[in-house]
């Protein structure tokens, strides 16, 4: 490939500088974040397999929670990005206004279903002899009772950091939530094992920290964005100006229901997918939260690129850059994948080391450890598919990124599972490995789609309340 050819897929200093000032504060953030996540999983991890496990299974209720409130600020979060590159203020603070309104109500439903459902919810995941299973339930429910209370300033400070980064203002959510890190780490070493005098509450003292730290990271994104109202403008005279017009609400509400169901069905998916590797076994299940852990921390920093891809490559479409979007966008899906490569190798080369960490049995060591491996080499393919998730997501074309990502989901990578799983004799590395490895399915339709260009779409000259910055 000639010089000319290798420049439409790598940039030069300036392009990396300005994906890198809006990737960086995404990257760290998710990093701290997970690497507290990794601490707080190995801390609970040193009381034993049972309690590992409960929490183990409450996060995959709070997971499917996190990525619903994601997927509901994501679609006004695509016109808020659109609406800041073409400098409209009114459009930008009533598409944070729906953010808010839509995150807050979403949040309240789930916190009815944890309520009414949470332990016919946790049973799905537990199976062994009668004393483990109760054992496991009690500590699971006793984690979910207490996480409760963390939904309403998770959803709102969602809110608020989402609109900070479509804002150019990534650095703020990224301290709040080092802010969070700290609070979590420091409460969970005095709360779990009952440091400075404070009684040992192991599984329910870890969600106590957990709660505290989600306040804290609200009132930091909320108090800066409301102090420096004239920065940011969506929290100037926030509910003041020209109502929503009747179009806006409605083609933002068209847009944002499938980016919600997305990360619904997706999530819900992901989690029918442990629930089905956990029929082989308590042990599976302890292994799988062993991976996962080391597993998101790592991704953070790849995955990131594929939040900045939707928030670079969207506010070039508001401005009407259409072919520098495209050139922005096919550097930022190479550099994700050549990123993701990288990070593939180091987390390989941790696949003996980090399940030592655990107090848990060799059997479950092991398990982890290979299970990590898989993991390691199937992440740049996981990442294509992120990138190209982001990029038809950036123009709006929020249905078909329902198509590509949740149902794609359901129709291929659920049922391989389960019928590896409950119509094969395979050991569950080979279910797990197989199932996996669908994602090249989806690569091929995800690059097809993305250089048929259907995603170039500019939103800001559509709808709006008025114009002025």
């Amino acid at each position: 490939m000639d010089g000319n050819g290798l420049r439409r897929y790598i940039g030069d200093r300036r392009f990396y500088r300005r994906a890198l000032s809006v990737a960086l504060p995404i990257m760290l953030q998710n990093v701290v974040t997970n690497l507290v996540n990794l601490l707080d999983n190995i801390m609970v991890g040193q009381t034993g397999t049972a309690s590992m496990s409960g929490v183990a299974i409450v996060g995959q209720l709070f997971f499917i929670f996190n990525l619903v409130i994601f997927g509901t600020v994501s679609g006004p979060g695509i016109f808020c990005a659109q609406f800041w590159g073409a400098g409209q203020e009114r459009s930008f603070k009533a598409a944070f206004r729906f953010k808010l309104f839509t995150a807050g109500a979403m949040c309240l439903a789930c916190m009815g279903a944890f309520l009414l459902w949470g332990e016919r919810l946790i049973g799905y995941y537990i199976t062994g002899g009668e004393s483990e299973s109760a054992e496991v339930m009690g500590y699971a429910l006793g984690y979910l009772r207490v996480m409760l209370w963390g939904m309403i300033p998770f959803a709102v400070s969602m809110a608020y950091a989402t609109t900070l980064r479509e804002a150019d203002r990534g650095l703020v959510p990224m301290l709040s939530s080092w802010l969070a890190v700290v609070v979590n780490l420091v409460l969970n070493w005095v709360l779990i094992f009952g440091r400075l005098g404070a009684p040992a509450l192991g599984v329910r003292g870890a969600a106590m920290a957990t709660v505290t730290a989600r306040f804290a990271e609200a009132a930091v994104n909320i108090l800066w964005s409301h102090k420096n109202a004239d920065k940011v403008l969506f929290t100037r005279r926030m509910f003041e100006g020209a109502p929503m017009g009747r179009a806006m609400f409605w083609d933002m509400t068209r847009r944002s229901l499938p980016l919600t169901a997305n990360e619904a069905l997706w999530c819900v998916g992901s989690a029918m997918l442990n629930q089905i590797y956990s029929t082989r076994g308590i042990m599976v299940m302890a292994a799988l939260n062993i991976a996962y852990v080391l597993f998101d921390v790592f991704t953070a920093v790849a995955f990131s690129l594929g939040t900045a891809i939707g928030i670079i490559v969207g506010q070039e479409l508001g401005a009407g850059e259409t072919e520098r979007a495209v050139d922005t966008d096919r550097k930022l899906l190479v550099m994700e994948v050549a990123l993701a490569a990288a990070v593939g190798l180091v987390m390989a080369g941790l696949s003996a080391l980090f399940p030592r960490f655990y107090n848990t049995t060799p059997q479950v060591r092991a398990l982890a450890g290979r299970i990590i491996c898989v993991m390691a080499a199937m992440l740049p393919f996981e990442c294509l598919s992120n990138g190209c998730y982001f990029t038809m997501r950036s123009g709006g074309r929020t249905l078909v990124t329902f198509l590509f990502d949740s149902c794609f989901s359901w129709a291929v990578n659920v049922p391989v599972a389960w019928l590896l799983a409950h119509r094969t004799g395979l050991d569950i590395l080979a279910v797990y490995a197989l199932s996996v490895s669908t994602v090249l399915i989806k690569d091929v339709v995800g690059v097809i789609m993305v250089r048929r260009r259907y995603w170039v779409n500019s939103l800001a000259g559509e709808t709006g309340p008025g114009r002025g910055m």
